[in-house]
């Protein structure tokens, strides 16, 4: 976090397929294997964006957008679900998106599918306590990822522009009160808070800074 040492941690990684029921569990086993089976927080964490008008899209790209942004979750959780139940507990965090609180036009099934892991959220947060496991979810709003960064460029050629000035134009056309993007360590905070928040249990942490403006999640 933000200002603190941490100690040193052993980090081990997987290459996976994340389109397809078994790359996710494949890789989610390859590293499970090197820390001994065990599992304590499992953060979902995938975003695939599709950016066109609902008449442009076709039946693959709401396949392929919610196999990315919505079956992953699902299958991670068919991974680590029976783990944590043997070890008696557990957290599960999603990241989900402020576009599956309050979809803008042109983002079809990357809106759509978030708002289906939102809803994947409430529903395990009622399955699961009972074997000691929590779930919640991050909502962010546009945050500097590589994602959001292609994103940017696409809007800059739009407006015949550069991604700055794109972005700055983005921003106050979305009417977002901070005026900037999110950072990745601002999410990486708010997962941290929900992993270990023993009372938080389907939440959905809005973090888009004041751009969602209903009053529920």
């Amino acid at each position: 976090m933000r200002g603190k040492r941490t100690p040193p941690i052993s980090v081990s990684t997987a290459v996976a397929d994340l389109s397809t029921e078994q790359g996710v569990k494949s890789g989610i086993a390859e590293v499970l294997s090197a820390f001994g089976n065990r599992i304590d927080i499992l953060v979902a964490n995938v975003g695939f964006l599709i950016a066109q008008r609902f008449e442009e899209l076709t039946a693959e790209h709401w396949q392929h957008g919610f196999a990315l942004n919505f079956f992953t979750h699902v299958y991670a959780c068919q991974a680590a679900i029976p783990l944590m139940k043997q070890q008696g507990g557990g957290s599960i965090i999603f990241t989900g998106s402020d576009q599956g609180l309050q979809p803008d036009a042109g983002l079809g099934p990357y809106a759509q599918a978030k708002a289906a892991v939102h809803s994947l959220v409430k529903m395990l947060a009622r399955e699961l306590p009972s074997d000691g496991i929590l779930v919640s979810a991050v909502a962010p709003g546009m945050t500097r990822t590589p994602l959001v960064e292609r994103l940017m460029e696409g809007y800059a050629r739009e407006f015949g522009t550069d991604s700055k000035t794109a972005e700055k134009l983005e921003l106050q056309r979305r009417g977002v009160p901070l005026g900037r993007l999110g950072e990745p360590e601002e999410v990486a905070e708010a997962v941290l808070y929900l992993a270990t928040a023993a009372y938080c249990n389907g939440t959905i942490l809005n973090i888009s800074g004041g751009n969602v403006r209903s009053v529920t999640s």
